[in-house]
């Protein structure tokens, strides 16, 4: 028997999925130990979000990240001590400032990068090939899907560099 094609199926499948994801893949993704420290699921977050859309307002990145201002204002105080991020004066603004990475800190994105590869490797090394084909391309569509949802929505390129 087949299942109806509707959003509830999707959603019966993602929430299956995400017991997966919460143990297997976002300890790739979003645990690190880097320089004798390890980093929190926010520092690893911040620091990816400031690599793939390039510096910005705090207020931004609490908001596309959904993070509370305090939370981010002692994470992105953690990593500016540390080196990996520092603030710039926001042209045209005395009272704004944007954050963002430091050579160090995209010498951590390249860690994060190489822990990332690594993880899956080990992860999915036993997966056969063509079930590795159709896990991606099943990815890449929710991925398309999702970006014209964004472009019909208002969230397309004008919004796409405040949220990572």
């Amino acid at each position: 028997m087949t299942h109806p094609a509707t959003p509830d199926l999707l959603d019966r499948s993602i929430t299956d999925f995400m017991r997966y994801f919460l143990v297997h893949i976002n300890p790739i993704l979003h645990r690190a130990e880097y320089g004798g420290r390890k980093f929190s699921d926010y520092e690893v977050i911040v620091a990816m979000a400031l690599h793939v859309v390039g510096q910005m307002r705090p207020s931004d990145l609490s908001r596309g990240l959904s993070i509370e201002k305090g939370s981010l204002t002692s994470v992105l105080k953690r990593l500016r001590l540390l080196g990996l991020i520092e603030k710039r004066d926001s042209p045209g603004d005395e009272r704004s400032y944007r954050v963002e990475l430091t050579p160090a800190g995209r010498a951590f994105i390249d860690h994060l990068e190489a822990q990332r590869n690594k993880g899956f490797a080990a992860l999915f090394s036993a997966m056969p090939p063509d079930d590795l084909a159709a896990a991606a391309a099943g990815i890449d569509l929710i991925s398309n899907y999702l970006k014209n949802w964004e472009d019909n929505h208002g969230m397309g390129p004008q919004t796409a560099r405040r949220l990572p």
